[in-house]
Order: C-alpha cells, then structure tokens, then sequence
C-alpha cells in the first residue's frame, strides 16, 4: 500500500512540477482586472487595471527567483463622506504607473511574489452640487504582495495605491 500510495504521490508531483514550470524569461504577458480599496482618499473604491508585464533575460535572474517590469494603469471610482461642510464627495482617480516584480517560485504554480512601484495619478471629486475643484496630480508610491496561479491569474494585495490605502486585486494574465 505504502508503494502504491507514494508511486501515485511520485507521479502527481512530476505531473503537476511539469505543467508548473515556468519559462517565460525574456517574454512578457499583458494582464486586465479588477480592484477594490479601502481607507484613504475615499471610504471605499473599485476600479479596472491593466498593463503589461516583462520578465528579464534568465541570465539577469538571482537566487532562483525571477524579477522584471510592468506597466500599470487604472481607472477608480470611489465615495468619501463627510468631507468640507460635511458634503459627500464621489471620486474619480486616473493613474499610470511602473513596478519592478519578483517572483519567489517561479517553477510552481502557485508563484508567490512581490512589488513596488511608482505612478502619477489624476484626481477629480463630484458633489451634488458638481464638479468640486479638486482637480489634483500626486505621486503615488506602493508595495504589495501577489499570488499567481498556473501564470494565468493573479491576486495582489496593495498598500498605498490609487485612491485606496488598502487595495485588493485580481488580474487575469494573457
């Protein structure tokens, strides 16, 4: 029993590292999704991202991880109370951006990661009264840790991004 058991483990690990490998060094995928966030800016966010991602050249790589860049971009709407003279604010926010990425296990399918990045984002606020002018540009700075599974979707929690302090994301990977 002891044989049966660990020749079908032995086969399903060969079977499921095979269709986890990775080698998608020097390519790159685009990617679409969705997000939510909270705190911040507004009580409550949610929004469309997407972008492109580069791996670098396997010969750039370090420690058996893998790192490269993306380029992401959103769309968000989200709703502020209490705001000047206790107004509630609904708000818009446009943002382009660049991280650098790493990949702690980029053989498996379920490939734990990380990111940081930079971006500008376009802020405009409506009342019930109309545009407020809050028309602002700031820099934004985020961190964030992501999981991709089978390197075709992707869920990342992100720290300071966009209109939210907090944001959750999926993203599907083509």
């Amino acid at each position: 029993m002891k044989k049966i058991l660990f020749s079908i483990l032995f086969v399903f690990g060969l079977v499921s590292s095979s269709f986890g490998v990775d080698k998608m060094y020097g390519q790159g995928q685009g990617f679409l999704g969705a997000e939510v966030g909270f705190g911040g800016t507004t009580d409550f966010s949610v929004g469309v991202i997407g972008g492109y991602q580069h791996y670098f050249k396997e010969s750039w790589q370090f420690a058996g991880f893998r790192h490269g860049v993306r380029g992401i971009g959103n769309i968000s709407f989200g709703r502020y109370g209490g705001g000047f003279y206790n107004t509630d604010y609904n708000l818009m926010a446009i943002g382009a951006g660049a991280d650098w990425t790493i990949e702690f296990t980029p053989n498996s399918i379920y490939n734990w990661g990380a990111f940081a990045g930079l971006g500008l984002v376009y802020i405009n606020a409506l009342n019930k009264d109309g545009w407020y002018p809050l028309n602002s540009i700031y820099l934004d700075g985020h961190i964030g840790g992501s999981l991709n599974i089978a390197n075709t979707h992707r869920v990342e929690v992100a720290i300071g991004s966009g209109l939210s302090v907090v944001s959750l994301r999926y993203m599907y990977m083509f």
